[in-house]
């Protein structure tokens, strides 16, 4: 039943759809976003660290007398984990109407527009201080392998519009 129940789900949206783009309207899928922006770049600095922190598993157990089997798994997981770091948990900057989100080490951190003190934009970074005891973001165009450019002007539409202090360097 479930499977049939897919299919009318799909073979109606189809049609809404191109009842909709008839219209002139979005689609479904569109119609829905909330017009968020997210703007992602490529961490590279751990996944480094965890493939050389691998690699040097392999060079000093390789000489050890003893069942290597475990030494080549814990150097193998190494890399697997630095590989993985760099293709799945990529930093990004989501930009909503009223609020910023970003990952840091410790999960996912949203910042709305009133916590914010001020965004800073500089040539090869964007900085932006929250109030109280929650820091400072950074993104920086080489550590984070992130387009600046595109976040510096995404982020001054949302200063504009929520009344946050920007700074221009």
């Amino acid at each position: 039943m479930s499977r049939k129940w897919e299919r009318m789900v799909q073979k109606n949206t189809k049609t809404t759809n191109k009842l909709r783009a008839k219209q002139g309207k979005p689609s479904l899928s569109q119609a829905v976003s909330d017009g968020t922006i997210t703007i992602k770049g490529r961490n590279w600095l751990m996944p480094v660290l965890l493939i050389c922190v691998g690699i040097f598993c392999y060079i000093t157990f390789a000489i050890t007398p003893q069942d290597e089997t475990l030494y080549w798994l814990t150097g193998g997981c190494y890399i697997l984990l630095g590989v993985f770091t760099y293709f799945v948990r990529r930093p990004f900057l989501r930009i909503g109407k009223n609020f910023l989100l970003t990952r840091r080490f410790t999960g996912d951190k949203r910042a709305d527009a009133a916590q914010i003190e001020e965004i800073v934009l500089t040539k090869d970074a964007v900085v932006i201080a929250l109030q109280g005891k929650g820091g400072k973001w950074v993104f920086t165009r080489l550590y984070h392998r992130i387009d600046v450019s595109a976040m510096a002007d995404k982020l001054k539409e949302f200063a504009q519009l929520n009344g946050v202090a920007l700074k221009s360097e």
